[in-house]
């Protein structure tokens, strides 16, 4: 009996060993995000960081802050859209900031002048 439990327990760690040997690297990952007053994005493929204020009822404005969980430089990118369009939003490549596989925390606000607030949205992490 002890002999067939050292069996086991041997092959057992042989099998956690051999599955971390052979793991993949940690890959990175995409986000798209709502958060009411525009929207939120990041392509993994291209590397692209992206904030859309909403063009429409009145002037908004989104706000996000990417601080690294383990340390670094934090951005702070800003898209603003008012009553008279200026559609499109405000992006940044995020390799020339931070290295492959960085992971990141998205902090969002949001502005809308009808309301005439800021609101926080949150946070979501994803990695470049």
């Amino acid at each position: 009996m002890m002999k067939n439990l050292l069996k086991t327990t041997v092959v057992g760690a042989a099998l956690v060993a051999s599955s971390f040997a052979m793991a993949q690297p940690a890959m990175a990952s995409s986000l798209s995000w709502n958060v009411s007053d525009g929207l939120i994005s990041y392509a993994d493929a291209s590397n692209k960081f992206c904030v859309r204020a909403y063009d429409s009822e009145g002037a908004r404005q989104v706000t996000v802050t990417l601080t690294p969980v383990n340390g670094g430089s934090t951005i702070t990118i800003t898209d603003k859209n008012n009553y008279y369009g200026h559609s499109g939003g405000t992006c940044r490549y995020l390799n020339n900031t931070y290295k492959e596989n960085t992971s990141l925390r998205a902090t969002a606000r949001s502005y809308w002048g009808e309301r005439g607030t800021w609101v926080g949205r949150g946070t979501r992490s994803f990695t470049s």
